[in-house]
Parts: C-alpha cells; sequence; structure tokens
C-alpha cells in the first residue's frame, strides 16, 4: 500500500489561527454533560471526564460503544485533538440516526493503530483517516500511537473535508458516492444519507482511547 506524501494545505495556518472562541466546547472538562452512551445498555460503562481529558478506559468485557451527543447537528467544523494505545481502535462519527449503526447509516472517520499485526491485512478504506470502509484516506498523517493527533473535520452539504495534524486527509463530494463497498449491502449509499445527524466518539473494543479539546462550530 502506498500513501502520498503528507503535504501541508495552502493557507492552513491562517484557518488554523481563526480564535478558539468561534467554537464551542462540546466537552466541559467536569463530566458527561451534552453526550450519553449509545445504545447504553448494551455497552459497559467506560467513558470518563478526566479534567481536559475524555477517556475512554478498557473495559474487560465488551465496548465502550458510541458516545453520542444529546442534540442534532447538519453543518459544521470540528475540531478535537486523540490518542490511542497499542492496538488501538476508534473513530469519529458524523451525522448518524439516534437508531441503527452511526458507522453504516451517518459516516464515520477511522482512528486505527494501523501499524498493529491485528490490522496489517486491513484494506486502506479501514484505516486511519479512512471515511470507514467507503474512502481511504488521500495520504498518511497520523503519529506514532501514544503521541496526540489534531483532527479538523468540516461537514457542509455534501462536501466532507477531514485535516489531521495539518493535512488533508480527505477531500469528498458525498453525493458522488452512490456504492456500497465491504460487505454492508444493507445500508444505504453515502449519496442519500441524511445532512444531519448526531456526533460520536466510539470506544471499539472498549480499549483506552484519549480525547481532548473537542470543540464546534455550526455553519
Amino acid at each position: 500500500m502506498r500513501f502520498v506524501y503528507p503535504v501541508l494545505i495552502p493557507g492552513l495556518l491562517a484557518a488554523t489561527s481563526v480564535m478558539a472562541a468561534d467554537f464551542t466546547p462540546l466537552y466541559n472538562g467536569k463530566d458527561l454533560a451534552g453526550w450519553h452512551v449509545k445504545d447504553e445498555l448494551n455497552h459497559a460503562n467506560v467513558w470518563h471526564a478526566d479534567g481536559e481529558i475524555l477517556r475512554v478506559r478498557k473495559a474487560p468485557k465488551g465496548d465502550g460503544g458510541w458516545l453520542t451527543t444529546d442534540r442534532p447537528y447538519g453543518d459544521f467544523v470540528l475540531r478535537l485533538e486523540w490518542r490511542i494505545p497499542k492496538n488501538g481502535n476508534s473513530g469519529v462519527g458524523l451525522r448518524y440516526p439516534a437508531e441503527g449503526e452511526p458507522a453504516h447509516e451517518g459516516l464515520e472517520i477511522q482512528i486505527l493503530d494501523d501499524a498493529s499485526p491485528d490490522n496489517a491485512q486491513r484494506p486502506p478504506e479501514e484505516l486511519t483517516g479512512s471515511l470507514y470502509v467507503e474512502e481511504a484516506p488521500l495520504r498518511k498523517a497520523d503519529k506514532p500511537v501514544g503521541e496526540w493527533n489534531t483532527m479538523e473535520i468540516t461537514c457542509q452539504g455534501s462536501a466532507l473535508i477531514v485535516v489531521t495534524n495539518g493535512v488533508e486527509t480527505q477531500h469528498l463530494d458525498l453525493d458522488k458516492l452512490t456504492v456500497l463497498h465491504g460487505h454492508h449491502r444493507q445500508y444505504k449509499p453515502v449519496s442519500q444519507r441524511a445532512h444531519q445527524g448526531f456526533l460520536g466518539l466510539q470506544g471499539d473494543r472498549g480499549e483506552e482511547v484519549e480525547f481532548r479539546n473537542i470543540m464546534i462550530k455550526e455553519l
């Protein structure tokens, strides 16, 4: 598998200089107010507020499910930082419905330890920065496990742009994704999915994952 070498986006420094005051924090640094665990009865209670860090702890049984915003969003810029351990697996869910599978009835930007032997055989569209099972990242920009990564996700109408560590890793017109990939034929193609829904953080397999500086600006 080949990746394009990271390329910084022209004008990115100007874009990132936007004052944080333009954004609303989604995590208050104290508790999980504004969030709930989707399908909570089916998942371990492993999500915790730990000062500046929102953490999903390793669960002995089951997984942590999706920590989900209490309200839906349409067009927005979402900023956050994430860190995973060895073998870590997580994701950022976008515009998914209250009921159903977030990754396949909404969208998921994958977060994964790509270097793990457990993930070595995964196709590019399942690696970090992918639109999970649908589109591989344009280029690899994630840092080694144990280091903090920044991510900015813009959803506006059918446009989806993802910037990881200052590098554009997705630039898609969702309306053009009319063919399903993978083995999930029971779901609608991306082009037919709603442009509004809930946002979430994935606690897949109950492995410890950390998030911080989670902020949103509605467009």
